[in-house]
């Protein structure tokens, strides 16, 4: 026994020296005499599975635990093995069973966290760490984990106080200080953060996670230029990094340079095709480009469809109570509980359900809760809050309560839980509103819309949902209370006529500024107004755009971000606003038209470049509608020498659209809720 308890120390040694072959050799030697050694077989299966036989450190692991049942490390190894092939339930498994021999096995319950992480089970994997912690209490591992799990779920301050206990134990490990400085940047704090991340990159100035961080700390102070300088320098860094090239797509996005994001964002997928929010973030910017048709952008989202929810997902639940006239349970599932543009729909919403006919359960995926958030939270039946969720439980959750139709309010934006659908937790699900396309995800059944949007038989095959169109508007626009009154047109006691676009600069495509270039040129005494966003780069590219197509950069007044109250005084100084394409506005056109300005659309060929279309026929201004490019700069020629009319028509305008169905939020949920009860008779019609 002797010799082999020598063998077996010296056999550690070589183990943890990494002479994996030295190692092998003489555990192998310990075998042929004791060939049910448990420690020995333990300790070959790990040396194994460092060289990648796993089939071979699998048998050793079996045999110890045949030899002795229960045997902890063996467990824990067998976890281990699990873990790095991705079977992370199986994982969980073997690491619980090591934890029934030995509670205080502290990597065992690390691990074990770390699986849960894998999974999205977030609760889970906090325990996990926070018992890792308990037991040693100098882990520093396990208080970056936590902290990671728990800003994830959105318990920010949680998540701040660990990793602060993490730079605490390793105050010069960059990695600390970026995931403090994220946190602290996610909790509302970006120019603390900014600081923290400085320090990161000072100890490692090729760390591309703190360049990436730091990249989003000046995002959310509205640095965008100095943004795309740290995304850029992260990818220079490490050009396989799928994060900063999807946060790079994002902003140059913003920036309006949509062919460059595209390009980003499908460099990241390329990276990482199993991710589908960035897959998601690729489908959004696609919208914005006018080099791409509806057809091919159809195309690419029925992939992401077919991609992240194949076949195999379980059935819808069977109804129970199939009276077709009982008082349903409506979900709404969205990422923008919050101050949003979405947020004011979402109000009008949960304000005008007919309670004694719809119960509403409101699925809020929001990390920073808001006042608006708590707002609506009081509006809704029941809230469920759910940035901890992976999609299955959010699914099981749905389903537990026993929701009839679920209504999707985000399709591919930011914060949204498509997949959630994809396990087909409610009997009916549609989306609506927050997307102007398909969800390209089999398992929603209707997308709901109106008949000018989507014209009959006209856009149905860029949808995967049946189409359920509503009498009136698809959405309804919630006029704000604080707007200041309509000014009188500015172009009446002056010669120059002002043209203007609000929207966000992503939506101005190559296409849509070379027809509103025109438009300037046709109208020799006419001038522009954008907003700019927040980036300089973008703002002096987009002026040199109109110098390049012959417009003087005098002509272009350009206004960055502007504080809400800013932002509709704006209006008094626009005659007349140009509705971009082929992404057009939404609640920002009819910001323009409650400030008393037309506005001039394109009706396109999809629903992304219909919208203005349909807000204008429904409010009655079906003249300011052009069928193509050419046709638009003729009504912007003809309206700018019509200035009577155009001021006759801003004086009632205001007064004009709250009586129409646009501004109309009741009449507008009784006809959705009318929608809803009709798909509802259908679906038990249909045998449930």
């Amino acid at each position: 026994m002797a010799d082999i308890t020598q063998v077996f120390a010296a056999a550690v040694e070589f183990h943890q020296a990494g002479d994996l072959p030295a190692a092998e050799r003489m555990y192998r030697s310990i075998l042929l005499k004791l060939p049910n050694h448990s420690a020995t077989l333990c300790n070959l299966g790990a040396v194994l599975v460092r060289q990648d036989k796993l089939d071979e450190a699998a048998q050793c692991y079996a045999m110890c635990l045949a030899a002795s049942p229960g045997y902890p490390d063996a467990h824990y190894n067998f976890g281990n093995l699990y873990r790095r092939v991705g079977q992370y339930r199986e994982a969980i498994a073997e690491y619980t069973s090591c934890l029934r021999g030995n509670a205080n096995h502290a990597s065992s319950h690390f691990n074990m966290g770390l699986a849960y992480t894998a999974i999205g089970d977030l609760g889970a994997a906090a325990e996990s760490f926070r018992q890792t912690i308990g037991i040693e209490p100098q882990h520093s591992d396990a208080y970056n984990r936590l902290g990671d799990v728990l800003l994830r779920s959105g318990q920010i301050n949680e998540g701040i106080e660990q990793f602060r206990r993490y730079v605490a134990l390793r105050p010069n490990d960059p990695r600390g200080l970026n995931n403090l400085g994220l946190a602290i940047a996610n909790g509302g704090r970006p120019t603390e953060a900014v600081e923290l991340l400085h320090r990161a990159i000072a100890l490692n100035p090729e760390y591309a996670d703190a360049h990436n961080t730091l990249a989003l700390a000046y995002e959310a102070l509205g640095k965008k230029d100095d943004a795309t300088a740290h995304y850029r320098e992260a990818v220079r860094i490490n050009p396989n990094y799928a994060d900063a090239w999807s946060n790079l797509g994002t902003n140059l996005t913003e920036q309006g340079r949509v062919d460059e994001a595209i390009d980003a964002l499908r460099k990241s997928v390329e990276i990482r095709p199993s991710a589908a929010p960035i897959q998601s973030n690729l489908l959004l910017t696609m919208n914005y480009s006018s080099h791409l048709s509806p057809q091919e952008v159809a195309r690419e989202h029925l992939h992401w469809g077919q991609l992240f929810a194949p076949g195999g997902m379980p059935a819808s639940p069977a109804i129970i109570d199939a009276n077709p006239n009982r008082r349903l349970h409506v979900g709404y599932l969205s990422g923008d509980f919050r101050a949003h543009t979405v947020a004011g729909f979402i109000e009008l919403l949960l304000t005008n359900h007919d309670r004694t006919q719809f119960h509403v359960t409101a699925y809020a995926q929001v990390a920073r809760p808001d006042d608006k958030t708590l707002f609506l939270q009081k509006k809704a039946d029941r809230w469920r809050a759910i940035p901890g969720m992976n999609d299955e439980q959010l699914a099981n959750q749905i389903r537990s309560d026993k929701i009839d139709i679920l209504i999707d309010l985000s399709g591919h934006t930011a914060g949204n839980r498509l997949l959630a659908m994809a396990y087909r937790p409610a009997p009916i699900q549609a989306t609506l509103f927050g997307y102007p396309n398909t969800t390209g995800l089999p398992a929603v059944d209707y997308r709901i819309t109106d008949e000018i949007s989507d014209p009959s038989g006209q856009t149905e095959p860029f949808y995967v949902e049946r189409l359920l169109r509503l009498d009136g508007l698809a959405w309804a626009y919630h006029p704000p209370s604080d707007a200041p009154a309509v000014a009188l047109l500015p172009s009446a006691d002056r010669t120059t006529f002002t043209f203007g676009c609000l929207n966000n600069a992503a939506k101005i495509s190559d296409e849509c500024l070379a027809t509103w270039a025109k438009i300037l040129l046709e109208v020799p005494t006419s001038r522009l107004v954008l907003l700019a966003g927040q980036s300089q780069a973008a703002a002096k590219r987009l002026i040199e755009q109109f110098a390049v197509k012959g417009v003087a950069h005098d002509r272009i007044e350009l206004v960055f971000r502007l504080p809400r109250k800013d932002y509709f005084e704006a209006y008094s100084m626009i005659d007349l606003a140009l509705d971009p394409f082929p992404y057009n506005g939404g609640v920002t056109t009819c910001d323009a038209l409650w400030m008393g300005v037309p506005t001039l659309t394109i009706a396109g060929a999809s629903y992304v470049s219909r919208q203005g279309a349909s807000i204008l026929t429904h409010i009655g201004l079906s003249e300011f509608i052009a069928d193509s490019p050419s046709n638009l700069i003729e009504l912007a020629k003809v309206w700018s020498s019509n200035r009577e009319w155009l001021a006759e028509i801003r004086a009632g305008l205001r007064s004009q659209m709250a009586k129409s169905a646009v501004a109309d939020g009741p009449g507008y949920v009784r006809r959705l809720e009318a929608g809803l009860r009709q798909v509802w008779k259908e679906r038990i019609a249909n045998g449930g």
